[in-house]
């Protein structure tokens, strides 16, 4: 194994102590530094191949590290560790090119995972480039020059950041910044539409990863728009590039019929199937999504955990093809970490594919936007079948309002759809509704018994005073720039009542950016 050499900077010496000890079983150089002119001499001195950084996000200078490394040093990736919360200054740190952020003290297990993809990126950087292999202590560092005019682009010509650094826009034909005018109508003509701040933190957050090369991990429910947002996602970081989209559960069931043919030998050593290879292949310089990272089984979870960390496979006649620059997009409807206490899933496989997460709010947090969804379905449908439908009375809005929509966007699609094909007047009532959501309507809570019939206008009392207080602290929430302690102090509640209440409603898109 090629040695290379990562650089600690932390404030105090009990920090630099931990970190070194949870990384040393890694068997590479370790330089430590309590302040940034000590790790801007080591870097000058020493050709340094990873920065791990902990700074405070609330100091202003916090990310001057991280400017210096981009500027001298783009080569190098950087990893921060905030010793609190601050998903502004998170956010801010991964635009200018830090390869993640993670919230210190990190468990040793996620932070050598973080740790061990940046080292496996600079390895691949090493070798496909050998002027930049490692040098001996207090040698000058040479960066390579660029590629000649006639071989490939490996890197847009208004970045700096180079080949293998994982956030930088570096895919083979990775696209200038998206303007937000572009992020919108990209995600317009995708349908993801919506006025709810957690709809549009989400699209925000997935504008801001998509010129990333990290993997991203999207989760939600059944019908939230897991796929579009990972085509929204490469449309946004390299939209000339294939898209190549499979099933976990399909992979899954070919591994099933495959281990009934084959016995015990496929479940000891699995082996791809003819079916992934083919994706993956198709995948290559591009994008590779898979739909529901949890349908696979524990053997299939290895082999794409071996993919992730070395990217690249055998195919059948033994010729190592390498993935280069393909990303991997991963969604979930289930909780992992729940999974992995059970046994279902493999906990490495979680640090690697939870890096960047994205959290999709379901429809019953984002009540505003069932309207402008519905309106739209009406719309597409109308034309569709030749309809002259025009909208909505007030008692059709009132039903679709007071659903809980398990099936989410999907469930809402459909509903419009039938509704557009039974409406024989210029609107679509209540009448046109019932039928297909009163059979499908049941509480959220333990049991999923039926909720007792109601009247029309009127709704039970607590989901009733839920709409209020989830306005009154988005409102708070934006006065003060979603900053949490603030927000809490001028609701006259503590934090982690504020947390609880914001995961309650969905407003907590923004977390997942954090390893642990």
């Amino acid at each position: 194994m090629q040695k290379l050499r990562i650089l600690i900077l932390y404030p105090d010496r009990a920090g630099l102590m931990l970190l070194g000890s949870m990384l040393k079983s890694l068997g590479h150089v370790i330089e430590e530094a309590d302040n940034d002119r000590a790790a801007v001499r080591l870097m000058e001195r020493n050709n340094i191949d990873l920065v791990l950084a902990g700074v405070d996000p609330l100091d202003a200078e916090s990310l001057e590290i991280l400017s210096y490394v981009r500027r001298k040093h783009r080569d190098v990736p950087v990893i921060l560790l905030f010793p609190r919360l601050h998903p502004e200054r998170a956010k801010e740190a991964l635009r200018m090119g830090a390869m993640a952020v993670l919230k210190y003290p990190v468990p040793a297990a996620e932070l050598r995972a973080t740790v061990l993809q940046a080292l496996e990126l600079c390895e691949a950087r090493v070798a496909a480039h050998p002027v930049l292999a490692p040098v001996p202590a207090r040698a000058s560092v040479s960066h390579p020059e660029p590629d000649p005019p006639t071989a490939p682009a490996r890197v847009a010509t208004n970045h700096t950041v180079p080949l293998g650094f994982p956030t930088a826009p570096a895919l083979t034909t990775a696209a200038p910044p998206v303007s937000p005018q572009r992020v919108d109508q990209i995600a317009r003509e995708l349908g993801l539409l919506g006025q709810d701040p957690g709809w549009k933190q989400v699209i925000d957050l997935a504008s801001t990863i998509a010129a990333s090369k990290s993997s991203v991990l999207i989760v939600g429910e059944t019908g939230t728009g897991k796929s579009m947002v990972a085509r929204l996602i490469h449309a946004l970081g390299n939209p000339r590039s294939p898209f190549v989209a499979v099933e976990g559960s399909a992979l899954a069931d070919d591994f099933s019929l495959r281990q009934q043919a084959e016995g015990d030998s496929l479940e000891s050593s699995p082996q791809p199937s003819a079916e992934w290879l083919n994706k993956l292949a198709a995948a290559k310089g591009g994008t590779l999504y898979l739909d529901e990272v949890a349908a696979l089984p524990m053997e299939l979870q290895l082999s794409l955990l071996r993919e992730l960390q070395f990217r690249d496979y055998e195919a059948a006649a033994g010729r190592t093809i390498h993935m280069g620059e393909a990303r991997f997009l991963m969604s979930t409807r289930e909780n992992l970490p729940s999974l992995i206490e059970q046994g279902r899933f493999r906990q490495e496989l979680y640090h690697r594919v939870s890096v960047i997460s994205l959290m999709l709010p379901p429809l019953r947090h984002r009540s505003t936007d069932i309207e402008i969804l519905a309106e739209t379905f009406r719309t597409r449908y109308a034309q569709e079948f030749h309809k002259p439908v025009s909208g909505f009375t007030r008692d059709a809005l009132d039903v679709l309002e007071r659903h809980d929509w398990p099936g989410n966007v999907r469930e809402l699609e459909a509903a419009i759809q039938r509704a557009v094909a039974l409406c024989t007047g210029p609107r679509i009532n209540s009448n046109h509704l019932a039928p297909i959501l009163n059979h499908n309507r049941q509480t959220r809570g333990e049991g999923g018994a039926p909720k007792p019939h109601l009247k029309m206008g009127v709704r039970p009392l607590k989901e009733a005073l839920e709409e209020p207080e989830k306005r009154i602290i988005i409102q708070a929430l934006q006065a003060f720039n979603w900053n949490r302690q603030e927000t809490a102090k001028v609701l006259d509640i503590n934090r982690t009542t504020l947390y609880k209440k914001m995961k309650k409603y969905g407003l907590l898109i923004d977390e997942p950016i954090w390893v642990n």
